[in-house]
């Protein structure tokens, strides 16, 4: 209900009646809000409510260099396994309390970020998402997933990071660092490859930054291309080289898609991904183009897979049989 509402429906209560509500309304406030709002304090000084000013006073900035050599502190430790194992720098008792650490500082971070230190802002949020995505991979904090753990989603995080970036960095530096970071940097449980390059996108709203990525896609692939081969049997490393290829080759062909030059996207992405099985290829590039939505591609580059004979899946003969009968795209992929 809004406040209006609230009031016309507790106007005609009785006070025992409000009792009983206040009563149930505190007990099931976080203790979070009780603090940060002084409930407590209202309850027992019903004034205070009136001496304050209507509007809520702006938090004084955090000082940048203060949080900066916190940060630093903390990320010493996280790296050295300080707050996941015994040892005689971070009590038993405080090692669960990183994540409260994380979020105060994630958040005072922004709260700190100006025009005369967006730049120094900027590089403290990254190496502190930095952390948080090393530790998808390494344990570093008792937990299932640290970005779940401290409330802030991965592709949000990346989004603040590379905002501070984009002010602060020429764009073809930008472009760079948030490709490189798209590629390398370890992904949570409930994050695509795909959802960071869509923030990316974000930040690429004219023409020009978008061809400078996929000039940026081609010299990484040059490069990813001229390094040795890893040797057949280590798998892990021919996969993490197939991933970055097939990524960039995804990259691309969002980039042309957002300029609207499908025949484009697609010839990039049949040029650059590097799947063995080319059914799976195929799957991958119907799913970009039912995802935006382009049905008569969509049609086209299952039937010239067919007549090169590829087997699609059912799921996509199904799919494909379904837009044919119907005109138009089923509501779900698969």
């Amino acid at each position: 209900m809004k406040i209006s509402e609230v009031r016309a429906v507790i106007q005609n209560h009785s006070p025992e009646q409000l009792r009983v509500i206040i009563t149930q309304l505190y007990k099931a406030m976080p203790k979070a809000v009780k603090e940060e709002q002084d409930i407590d304090g209202i309850l027992r000084d019903p004034g205070i409510l009136a001496k304050a000013k209507p509007g809520r006073q702006p938090a004084a900035r955090p000082d940048l260099g203060l949080l900066s050599d916190e940060a630093d502190e903390f990320m010493e430790d996280a790296y050295a396994q300080n707050y996941c194992a015994p040892n005689r720098f971070i009590s038993k008792g405080d090692r669960p309390k990183w994540r409260f650490t994380v979020k105060r500082l994630y958040k005072d971070i922004l709260l700190a970020a100006d025009e005369t230190n967006v730049s120094e802002a900027a590089q403290l949020l990254e190496k502190l998402y930095h952390l948080l995505c090393y530790s998808c991979e390494n344990m570093l904090f008792n937990a299932y997933d640290p970005f779940q753990s401290v409330g802030i989603e991965q592709a949000e995080f990346f989004r603040r990071v590379l905002a501070l970036k984009y002010q602060s960095e020429d764009k073809n530096t930008f472009i760079n660092d948030a490709l490189v970071s798209m590629l390398n940097e370890p992904l949570n449980r409930y994050t695509l490859y795909e959802t960071r390059m869509r923030v990316i996108l974000e930040f690429l709203k004219t023409a020009d930054l978008k061809e400078m990525m996929v000039v940026k896609c081609d010299e990484l692939i040059e490069t990813i291309k001229r390094e040795p081969t890893p040797k057949r049997e280590d798998y892990s490393a021919l996969y993490k080289r197939e991933g970055k290829l097939n990524n960039l080759a995804t990259m691309g062909f969002l980039c042309y898609a957002r300029l609207s030059e499908y025949e484009k996207a697609i010839s990039y992405f049949k040029a650059n991904n590097c799947e063995d099985d080319p059914e799976i290829a195929l799957y991958v590039l119907l799913w970009l183009l039912f995802s935006l939505n382009q049905k008569d591609y969509f049609l086209r580059e299952y039937e010239k897979a067919v007549k090169n004979a590829i087997t699609p899946r059912e799921a996509l003969r199904k799919m494909y049989n379904s837009t044919k009968e119907k005109g138009e795209l089923p509501a779900y992929f698969g």
